[in-house]
């Protein structure tokens, strides 16, 4: 009995040593090719008064969805803000009803959303749906869907925390093209009545009022960061921009490379 006892203590001391796993399976590692939220994808900016855009106005912003799984649409928002000149800085602001747009539905992952203008081209950008005003008067260019390389984008998402108030709720600005307390530069290229400014990208600073601009394929993650985001050069900017009046609607719905 008194060597039992030892044996029992002894084992006790020792501790369990078993070989069964409680653990269970390790969760897979993210993607390196996934993102962490919807981004900004495609954009396209036109001078409405340019003769040689022949009185198109395609304009129209493009979301993609490189995240693992699919996105709820009614979280997030879009925002625009035209600014008045090359310096002066402002927050963004969304107390107009009228210069947002609260999404709806839903996107899969590695599929793209386009907002277009009404006044976009039907057969040349395809869209989810169109915002914007329905004018063709070049006036006021504090209404959307005006891109002429001096108006800001926002992409907002629902956020307790979040600084800005959408609709009576509280969003965050997860991701933006343009940004009016970022300051513009005065455009080396045609005149134009009222838009002679825009903010350089990709280190093209005569003029990106008339372009096809693209997020580059290695950017996963949304930058709320525009100064950043634009960069000072093609090697460190998170955009690829056409030439001058060289529209390209080719990648338009799809994935940038």
């Amino acid at each position: 009995m008194k060597a039992l006892k030892i044996v029992a203590i002894a084992l006790l001391m020792a501790g369990c040593d078993s070989n069964i796993d409680f653990s269970g399976p390790a969760p897979e590692p993210p993607s390196p090719d996934e993102g962490k939220d919807l981004l900004i994808s495609e954009i396209a900016t036109f001078i409405n008064t340019d003769g040689a855009a022949g009185g198109v106005r395609n304009h129209y912003v493009e979301l993609y969805n490189g995240t693992a799984n699919t996105a709820d649409l009614s979280k997030y928002a879009i925002g625009y803000q035209a600014t008045s000149d090359e310096n002066t800085l402002t927050d963004w602001s969304f107390t107009n009803s009228a210069n947002y747009v609260l999404l709806t539905g839903s996107l899969e992952k590695g599929k793209c959303y386009v907002i277009a203008s009404p006044q976009a081209n039907a057969t040349a950008v395809k869209r989810d749906i169109d915002w914007g005003t329905t004018s063709s008067a070049n006036a006021d260019a504090s209404k959307p869907l005006q891109l002429s390389g001096n108006s800001g984008i926002a992409l907002l998402k629902k956020d307790a925390a979040g600084k800005y108030t959408v609709n009576g709720e509280t969003y965050s600005i997860i991701d933006a093209f343009g940004s009016p307390n970022v300051a513009r530069v005065v455009s080396g290229g045609s005149n134009s009545s009222r838009n002679n400014f825009m903010w350089t990208i990709a280190g093209e600073t005569k003029d990106t009022r008339n372009r096809t601009i693209w997020r580059k394929g290695t950017v996963k993650d949304p930058n709320p960061d525009w100064a950043t985001s634009k960069g000072t050069s093609a090697g460190n900017s998170e955009w690829m921009i056409s030439g001058d009046r060289a529209w390209d609607y080719t990648n338009l719905g799809l994935k940038s490379n």
